[in-house]
């Protein structure tokens, strides 16, 4: 048949060779045997032909079809893993050490030397279920031999060892640091998760179609110990590092931080929209996913924002001082209420704290009225049944007050009564559709 069925990150993909010289067909099942599968239906179907163009050559094609693979694998997935620009190397027991940088931190060349005595996963994009499986893409490797085009290689003809029989689970996540002046033997260091999270997500694909992105990446990595960096001077040397990632390994776990917050009212502030939120303890920060396109864009907040993000819940300045005072204790020679004051601004600004705009309202068309501040008569001409409003006192120096072109709500704070019966009243005429904001 004119086809080639693999498998790429669980993913059925049908290379399709209808129109494709037998050379180059030859070329494609050669490259992509070792990802073969007995599959009986693709989930997608990508033509070769599609990407043969004039002038170019075969090898350009592979190259192409590896990139294309790639991303229709990708987008089959999208927010069923979590996807790492990563390369994996399965041991004998199938947990899989993942091994994350980009493009140049070495990925594919630790892929070579751990291969000879792992199984080769992928040097590409490593997916992980939320359970910890570990979902394989063995790809064709792709190695520089002198041309601008890189020449793409099965694994099996670089040496690479075949996955073990079996699911396939988490045993470790890995960032690379190869170093040219790096330590003569590799050095293993834990890392901590709020100082790496933006690398991580840099590096995860479509991490905003995750549910709960943050907790996934920390429950996930909690289950491993962590995270852990590899420093290194020299790939062949790789080898001496694993067993500090598969042995004696220390649970880690993080706490979910609140993300739902009431829309704020005017004045007051409120946790903005976000993607997710995990709590980081020793030291005490929050790690916030702000929605950015697919992948987001991460924050974390140290000092004492924490505690301002976890108090905005509809509350006032004072409630975010009252909750900082509470959990920090007063500052020494510095005024409370200007060190918060200013550190709202700074989340404001970063659109990780909201705050409620200044409602200003304005008598809806087609109300008649009359009277003046000590009495006003109110009909709304829309609804003919509407009882007539009589306000008097307060309420009919706020209506005239609305009639001079409108108003705010602290317009008539300490003119009239609370600032919280003004807000009420307002609403109330509101809801009366005799009033409506600008």
């Amino acid at each position: 048949m004119r086809r080639l069925l693999i498998e790429a990150l669980g993913v059925v993909v049908e290379l399709d060779l209808s129109g494709v010289d037998e050379a180059l067909a030859d070329a494609v099942r050669s490259v992509w045997r070792d990802a073969e599968t007995d599959a009986e239906e693709p989930v997608v179907v990508v033509p070769v032909a599609g990407l043969v163009s004039a002038g170019g050559s075969d090898a350009q094609v592979l190259s192409d079809l590896s990139q294309r693979v790639t991303l229709e694998a990708i987008t089959a997935r999208r927010g069923e893993l979590w996807m790492l620009h990563a390369a994996g190397l399965a041991l004998p027991d199938g947990r899989v050490i993942v091994l994350v940088g980009p493009s140049g931190r070495g990925k594919t060349t630790a892929a070579r030397a751990l291969g000879g005595l792992y199984g080769y996963v992928s040097d590409e994009t490593v997916g992980i279920d939320r359970d910890g499986r570990v979902y394989p893409y063995r790809k064709p490797l792709s190695i520089i031999e002198g041309d601008a085009v890189k020449t793409q290689r099965a694994p099996s003809d670089l040496g690479l060892q075949p996955l073990p029989d079996g699911p396939l689970t988490l045993a470790g996540v890995v960032l690379l640091d190869r170093e040219p002046d790096g330590p003569e033997s590799p050095r293993v260091e834990p890392v901590d998760l709020g100082d790496v999270i933006d690398e991580l997500v840099t590096q995860t694909s479509y991490l905003a179609a995750m549910d709960r992105p943050l907790q996934w990446i920390a429950e996930t990595l909690g289950r491993t110990g962590g995270v852990r960096r590899w420093r290194y001077r020299d790939a062949s040397d790789l080898a001496e590092a694993v067993p500090a990632v598969t042995d004696a390994v220390r649970a880690v776990t993080w706490a979910p931080a609140p993300i739902a917050a009431a829309p704020p009212g005017e004045g007051r502030y409120s946790r903005a929209a976000v993607l997710d939120a995990v709590h980081l303890e020793d030291p005490d920060r929050v790690v916030v996913l702000q929605a950015d396109g697919e992948n987001g864009m991460v924050r974390v907040l140290g000092g004492i924002a924490p505690a301002l993000w976890e108090a905005a819940d509809d509350v006032d300045a004072e409630v975010m001082v009252a909750a900082t005072v509470g959990r920090f204790g007063a500052p020494e020679g510095v005024d409370a209420e200007e060190l918060v004051s200013a550190a709202i601004g700074e989340l404001v600004d970063a659109g990780v704290l909201a705050v409620g705009e200044e409602a200003v309202w304005r008598i809806a068309d087609n109300v008649a009225w009359y009277g003046d501040e000590s009495r006003v008569v109110v009909l709304n001409l829309d609804v003919p049944t509407t009882e007539v409003l009589a306000l008097g006192g307060a309420a009919a120096l706020i209506w005239t007050m609305l009639a001079d072109g409108g108003l705010a709500e602290r317009d008539v704070e300490g003119r009239t009564q609370a600032l919280e019966e003004v807000r009420e009243f307002l609403h109330s005429l509101g809801r009366a559709r005799v009033i409506k904001t600008l």
